[in-house]
């Protein structure tokens, strides 16, 4: 079952990059995202990074931007492919891209400073969030840090909703709250912030979260 449902996950979003329909942004980074980057960038300057589920890349190019060394991996080969074209048109040069499953990141050879997902964890069923949580202490370095973009309860697909989860054309998605999001990651991870977002059908948590162990991250004044 659990592995059918995986599948369907993926024939959803293998579709979605085919055609082009799927509602998300492709080329405009998050500015939450971004500004965690900025805080980071001035304790990590020339970090290492790993953008977990790049889909178009954005994110992947507003790191390098920022000055980070960047690897963005992806499990659909046609979103790698339109990461990479998307950077080569924008004149973004040194992301390494590379297929991986999020589930199963193989350990580098060197742990990353930063891991960033934005929108990776809330497609990943329940009974895959130790496997996720597994990946990320396995590519993370001892006090990295992790920027993590996830829905919230005022996303539009749950407003309504008494359930926190929903399908859609096999698209498996979930929404977090904040004791939710603190319960499954604060085992290994500080909260350093939690910033909501919520415009019109958009609801969003930015977070930003530390492996235990770490120098204190400056405040963004």
């Amino acid at each position: 079952m659990a592995r059918s449902a995986r599948q369907a996950n993926r024939r959803y979003f293998r579709e979605a990059y085919r055609s082009g329909r799927h509602g998300w942004e492709i080329k405009a980074p998050s500015p939450y995202a971004v500004a965690f980057l900025r805080r980071l960038r001035r304790i990590i300057p020339g970090g290492a990074l790993l953008d977990l589920g790049c889909g178009e890349g954005r994110h992947a190019m507003a790191a390098a931007r920022a000055g980070f060394r960047v690897m963005a991996v992806d499990y659909e080969p046609l979103a790698l492919r339109r990461a990479r074209r998307m950077a080569r048109l924008s004149g973004v040069t040194g992301i390494r891209f590379a297929r991986a499953d999020a589930l199963r990141l193989p350990a580098p050879r060197r742990p990353f400073d930063i891991v960033l997902d934005y929108g990776c964890l809330h497609h990943q069923r329940k009974s895959d969030w130790p496997a996720y949580l597994a990946s990320l202490r396995r590519v993370l370095r001892p006090g990295g840090f992790l920027v993590l973009s996830v829905f919230s309860p005022k996303f539009h697909l749950f407003a309504r909703r008494g359930r926190p989860w929903h399908i859609a054309a096999g698209a498996y998605r979930r929404c977090f709250r904040r004791a939710g999001l603190k319960e499954l990651l604060g085992g290994d991870f500080e909260l350093l912030e939690l910033v909501e977002e919520h415009d019109g059908p958009r609801g969003f948590w930015h977070a930003l979260l530390r492996l235990r162990h770490a120098a204190i991250v400056p405040n963004a004044s």
